[in-house]
């Protein structure tokens, strides 16, 4: 199926798609996030490989749509699950005292450094890691990018490294 006639109907089903996305979920935000990841699926599920309209396509995008959301509801849930997992499990560790001036501006300093090694990296690093960071899969990446799951998963590696080594030279980490 070409492009072009998988862009139409994403965009003749998208207040259908928006609709069923906004019954299960209230953020504005996350709608238009689960509303762009369904889409991307249909767009994958037809040009990937060849294949014809489901008969009652407006049924499929439904349950498409549904599902995605549900898979984002999921993802969440493991996240925060997993935050508060290790927050529980660290918080001994963790000296918690009331934010300072000096300590506010020792965080400011910090994260300025961390900008700084970031802009060291080349564009498609940054790139990749900003999507990895938004929680992508590298699977996402490699289609959203167009290169190889290999290269991908290879530039997160060196990218997280090379910051890794230039903070630890500042003295950051």
């Amino acid at each position: 199926m070409d492009t072009v006639n998988v862009e139409k109907l994403i965009e003749t089903h998208r207040p259908r798609m928006e609709k069923t996305i906004r019954k299960l979920i209230k953020n504005p935000s996350l709608v238009d996030d689960i509303l762009q990841d369904a889409s991307i699926k249909i767009f994958r599920y037809f040009t990937e490989k060849e294949r014809e309209f489901p008969e009652n396509i407006e049924a499929w995008i439904t349950i498409l749509s549904k599902n995605t959301t549900y898979d984002h509801l999921r993802k969440m849930k493991r996240n925060q699950d997993t935050v508060q997992h290790v927050s529980e499990e660290y918080k001994h560790h963790v000296n918690v005292e009331p934010e300072t001036p000096e300590r506010a501006f020792l965080s400011k300093e910090m994260i300025g450094e961390v900008k700084e090694a970031f802009q060291t990296l080349d564009q498609e690093t940054r790139d990749i890691l900003v999507l990895r960071n938004q929680g992508r899969s590298y699977e996402e990446i490699a289609a959203a990018l167009k290169i190889s799951l290999a290269k991908v998963k290879t530039r997160v590696f060196r990218g997280r490294k090379k910051l890794m080594d230039a903070l630890k030279s500042k003295g950051v980490l």
